[in-house]
């Protein structure tokens, strides 16, 4: 299967793309950072998604689209949600226009499995869980999941939205520091301190990036369409996380809590069925063995 990866530069699509490339997939890498160029035997062309909405041409022959990009965090649209907009919901529309001109209908979608859903009114969450995001973040993904069902009704689309809870794992820590366990590994292996937001007993789900990577990989070969959640199904609270490492790296970390921040849902669980009902999948990595990994990793990278 010939499959254009929008993002594959990232954390999640560099692992998608070895993943793919070691199932026999033709993929095609397109991003605005040439850093991680290694990416398995994946093509490359520079440029983001924009190269794509300038050359439709570009998307000839190709079967699949999978668009993995964002360039904001909850965060960051938090303060400049009209940049959130301009950076995310524009470009995407404009994408899925650049398809339907190439005749090109199937589209893997990376939303979020936090920030759409907001504050839960139920636990776990399950996809059909309303939708009141608390972030910029949230609203622009839950919105380009509502354009796609557009595109789909209008023009025949075929749209795999995936909706993945916290993912981690090996070289995340070289992405800026992006996600809490890959920070605190790292604020571990450096004896630093701990910036904690409110009282630490925030709940999240954790999903290891091999098995987002193996349910990704099962929608695009069954040829799924619809809705997923991505998570492990169980909820930990930072503490715990803190707990977690500390175990595992034998060292303590020193922690400062600071002011809570409005934008952060206070607990996230994933409500997984239909994934494991309709993809036989199922998270095969513990929390535990996933940080225990990780570690092991920045431990050996380090040396």
């Amino acid at each position: 299967m010939r499959i254009i990866l929008i993002g594959g530069s990232g954390f999640i699509g560099r692992h998608f793309a070895r993943h793919a490339v070691n199932k026999g997939h033709q993929v095609t890498i397109v991003s605005r950072w040439s850093e991680h160029k290694s990416t398995g035997a994946a093509e490359w062309l520079e440029g983001g998604m924009e190269r794509l909405i300038q050359d439709p041409g570009l998307l000839r022959n190709i079967d699949v689209v999978c668009q993995f990009a964002s360039v904001s965090t909850p965060a960051s649209s938090a303060g400049d949600p009209l940049g959130d907009v301009n950076g995310n919901l524009v470009p995407n529309i404009q994408l899925l226009e650049t398809m339907k001109t190439a005749a090109v209908r199937r589209i893997v979608y990376l939303s979020s499995g936090g920030a759409v859903y907001g504050a839960p009114q139920y636990s776990p969450m399950d996809e059909e869980h309303p939708q009141w995001p608390i972030s910029s973040y949230g609203i622009v993904k839950g919105s380009v999941e509502r354009y796609l069902g557009l595109y789909e009704q209008l023009h025949g689309f075929r749209p795999l939205i995936v909706r993945p809870a916290n993912p981690y794992g090996p070289s995340q820590t070289e992405s800026n520091f992006l996600g809490f366990i890959s920070t605190i590994l790292k604020l571990a292996a450096d004896n630093d301190e701990a910036t904690i937001f409110g009282d630490g007993l925030t709940v999240r789900d954790f999903v290891y990036i091999d098995d987002l990577c193996d349910l990704l990989m099962r929608g695009i070969d069954q040829d799924a369409t619809g809705i997923f959640n991505c998570g492990s199904g169980k909820g930990a609270s930072l503490l715990q996380i803190l707990t977690a490492v500390e175990n595992i790296t034998g060292k303590q970390i020193r922690r400062h809590h600071t002011a809570a921040r409005a934008f952060d849902p206070p607990a996230i669980v994933l409500d997984i069925a239909k994934a494991q009902r309709a993809l036989g999948w199922n998270p095969a990595i513990s929390l535990e063995d996933g940080i225990r990994r990780c570690w092991r990793h920045m431990t050996r990278s380090a040396t």
